[in-house]
């Protein structure tokens, strides 16, 4: 019992069943995500996005009064000005034929100390040119502030003049918790809000439309919405320059009959408060940077233009994200059980630059849907939470796969081991009794020699052809063994090439001679250079033997020397059957042969491509072959000139050949 549980978690999974798993995985790291807060992270990334996105341009119907610094300088008085001032002001504007006023100043802190002129001819005043402009279509809102104690009327009799609540929303308690101004209050206690307000009054004969991804708050009964910001000439505001995108004027200049009859008609007015050292008259619009902060007069100038126009940012619904943060996960999860670490790192870095890219692209205001806010944050932290999660898995995985490779490796080991110390043995068994019998049939062809006919000579040559043939397969398996068990010794010495070349050649002349076979030979004049007398010789033969055996009677087999800057080259053309593209990447390895019916009628063991590759890179040289078929197959060595013994004289020395080796099929046939 205490080893079934072990047994049963190491039991590998059906594909199913691992599909099912990484499903599962997916859909609890997605549940996870979408009940973790992170408006942390998503109020900057909202930021950002409402940075980089287009903004529509500033309606230029909209304009701006500023109670500002000029006007309490020219008139010596403090703010919000005597009340007189502004019952100025709003006969100026009746002059000049506007569209709507909508007063932005609390009346209740207007003559604070004396509120006698409320309650005489100044008061009524204001109030008449207030009421006769809203006969005449001229809507006249009054801004009541919100505090903590809630609504706060102006005094009469301004209370007989249309009101609304005014508040400029910060996100301090709810989204990013960080007093950046986002959103606008659109209703509360199903009162609409200052700006709705005005543009409900402007739309007389209809009810007024709510601007795009209108939400409702049912903790606080409100209503909001994620307002646009808007821009002239690429400018929101500039500080340093005072620099509005909507047309501003100083409220003396107002009040003084500066600005010039008719510059206001038909506009949207609004009057507040805009002092450069009164930090109440400012709030921030972006968490990035506290430079981002902007008059709260030009907030409500926004506003105003985003529900004028139709202009507000839609949140898409939880379940688009929840879908985006499945698909990422799966994603993530199928492709590290496939790809590389670093590949797995690139492809993550991918999504995660594609997904903020496609949200930024979905903020950008669209033709018929307007700008859409996807919750980017919880599909990013989906990408970054499963790559954590899989690298672990991953590791799991590699070590079972490394687990089981070394078990199989050392099980090959064992059946190599086994099967080399088979041919060994074998091989060395066989090398006594195949000399004893070449012996003992030269002896008794010797004895029988007056007595033999000549077809009785010929069985005997073909006996001797025969054992030849297995001897030089004995041969090749003995060295191949020696190879495997002890590597290989190069011991160099410094001779000619082109002398070697013409020694192998003289053993190598009859069979050539037997098959009208004309070899031409061209060599270079070459210094001497070092290499293993026995070795080369024996690659030689083998390439030299090759090019006779598998070319046509009557052919050309060239032979050239030459010096290649550090090399010397040796190459041995044919003009014989070639060789196919697809066999040539295997014609090195040990036990094959190329099939064909040509070859099918040679005798081979299929190691002498395979040893004489050995030996040369052994000497830190080249043996490469170049073939097209049917018009013959070249072969070239290339040998170091300046050969050090320290490179090549330890025993037991490894080639690349070797390693390869391992990958070949030995099981192949041996032809």
């Amino acid at each position: 019992m205490k080893l079934a549980l072990p047994k049963l978690l190491l039991r590998p999974l059906s594909r199913f069943q691992e599909s099912i798993l990484h499903v599962l995985l997916a859909v609890m790291i997605t549940a996870s995500i979408l009940t973790f807060p992170t408006d942390f992270i998503e109020a900057p990334l909202f930021d950002l996005r409402q940075s980089w996105s287009l903004k529509p341009k500033a309606d230029d119907q909209i304009a701006l009064i500023t109670i500002d610094d000029e006007t309490l300088n020219q008139t010596n008085e403090v703010h919000p000005l005597p009340l007189s001032y502004h019952q100025k002001a709003l006969e100026r504007l009746e002059e000049q034929h506007v569209k709507a006023v909508g007063y932005l100043i609390n009346f209740n802190m207007v003559e604070r100390i004396d509120p006698t002129p409320f309650q005489n001819e100044q008061g009524q005043k204001f109030v008449r040119t207030g009421i006769r402009m809203n006969a005449q279509g001229i809507p006249v809102l009054l801004a009541n502030p919100f505090t903590i104690n809630g609504e706060e009327t102006p005094p009469y009799p301004l209370i007989q003049l249309p009101q609304a609540v005014s508040r400029i929303h910060h996100d301090g308690m709810i989204f990013g918790k960080d007093n950046v101004t986002r959103r606008a209050l659109i209703s509360l206690y199903d009162n609409h809000a200052f700006e709705m307000a005005l543009v409900s009054h402007l739309h007389t004969h209809d009810e007024a439309p709510t601007p795009p991804g209108t939400y409702r708050a049912s903790d606080t009964d409100a209503q909001y919405f994620l307002f646009k910001l808007h821009q002239t000439g690429g400018i929101v505001y500039d500080p340093d320059y005072e620099t509005f995108p909507y047309a501003r004027y100083s409220f003396v200049d107002l009040i003084e009959g500066k600005i010039p009859q008719g510059t206001l008609q038909g506009k949207i007015v609004l009057i507040g408060s805009y002092q450069r050292e009164k930090p109440n008259d400012f709030t921030l619009i972006n968490s990035r940077s506290k430079q981002n902060s902007i008059p709260k007069l030009l907030v409500h100038a926004n506003i105003l233009d985003s529900i004028l126009n139709q202009q507000g940012i839609t949140p898409l619904p939880a379940s688009v994200t929840a879908v985006l943060c499945f698909l990422l996960s799966v994603t993530v999860i199928l492709a590290s059980l496939k790809l590389r670490p670093s590949h797995l790192i690139a492809m993550t870095a991918y999504l995660l630059a594609g997904a903020f890219a496609a949200s930024l692209l979905l903020f950008q205001p669209l033709p018929w849907t307007g700008s859409l806010w996807l919750n980017t944050s919880r599909p990013l932290i989906s990408l970054v939470l499963s790559f954590y999660l899989m690298i672990p898995l991953r590791l799991y995985s590699e070590n079972r796969k490394r687990f089981a490779l070394e078990k199989q490796n050392k099980l090959l080991k064992e059946v190599e081991e086994m099967k080399t110390n088979f041919l060994q043995l074998v091989t060395h068994d066989l090398k006594t009794p195949v000399a004893r019998m070449q012996g003992l049939t030269e002896s008794l062809k010797r004895a029988l020699a007056e007595k033999l006919t000549s077809k009785e000579v010929d069985l005997f040559t073909h006996i001797f052809s025969a054992i030849e043939e297995l001897n030089h397969f004995i041969t090749s398996l003995l060295e191949l063994t020696k190879l495997d068990n002890q590597g290989i010794r190069v011991q160099l010495k410094s001779k000619d090439i082109n002398q070697i070349l013409e020694s192998v050649l003289l053993k190598h002349r009859f069979a050539a001679q037997a098959k009208q076979i004309d070899i031409q030979t061209n060599f270079e004049p070459l210094f001497p250079i070092k290499f293993d007398l026995d070795l080369i010789s024996k690659v030689l033969s083998n390439l030299i033997d090759n090019a006779i055996k598998y070319s046509p009677e009557q052919t050309t087999i060239t032979i050239q020397t030459q010096e290649q800057r550090e090399f010397i080259e040796i190459s041995i053309q044919d003009q014989g059957i070639g060789i196919p593209q697809e066999e040539i990447q295997n014609l090195f390895s040990r036990f094959y042969r190329v099939k064909n019916d040509t070859t099918l009628k040679v005798k081979g063991t299929g190691l002498g491509l395979y040893l004489s590759k050995y030996f040369i890179e052994a000497h830190r040289g080249e043996l490469t072959v170049e073939s097209t078929l049917g018009q013959g197959t070249r072969f070239v060595i290339k040998l170091p000139i300046d050969l050090q013994e320290t490179e090549v004289a330890q025993p037991g020395l490894k080639t690349q050949i070797e390693k390869q080796r391992k990958e070949s099929s030995p099981g192949r046939a041996l032809g």
